[in-house]
């Protein structure tokens, strides 16, 4: 939050003088694993960190200003590509886009998912939870209710 604060020279709640950014804070984007997080339209960007964050918040603004687009342009997530569905090979998520971005209309963009280069929702220093063995029928209820 305050690295957003820092960056956009606004608080939660409130809009960019350009436009582009309107800062809301959210309880849940549905990824604890992922965290911390920021959804930037349909985009996730996860395993941020303050510098990260910075980083992020500045090359889309710079993607935008490269593009003439404005706070009220759907800009290129609107393209058709997006809309209709179609795989688009330029995006690429975990290792393969760490450090990474794909271009569109000769402008680069932060490729959304983990950046910290993980493939998949597994904490980056391993399993943290559900790591003991699976119970057996011993520990379930044995008086008919949720039969």
């Amino acid at each position: 939050m305050k690295a957003i604060e820092e960056e956009l020279g606004v608080t939660q709640g409130h809009t960019t003088k350009d436009g582009l950014f309107t800062f809301t804070e959210v309880e849940c984007l549905g990824a604890c694993a992922n965290a911390p997080m920021v959804q930037i339209n349909d985009d996730y960007y996860e395993d941020l960190t303050p510098e990260t964050t910075k980083s992020l918040l500045k090359a889309l603004r710079e993607a935008a200003k490269a593009t003439g687009a404005d706070g009220a342009d759907g800009g290129l997530a609107t393209q058709s590509i997006h809309i209709t569905g179609a795989e688009d090979s330029r995006v690429q998520t975990g290792s393969a886009a760490q450090g990474r971005t794909y271009t569109a209309n000769g402008v680069k963009i932060p490729a959304p998912g983990p950046l910290s280069g993980r493939d998949t929702c597994e904490p980056a220093k391993g399993l943290t939870s559900l790591t003991s063995e699976p119970w057996s029928t011993e520990v379930f209820r044995k008086d008919g209710v949720l039969d």
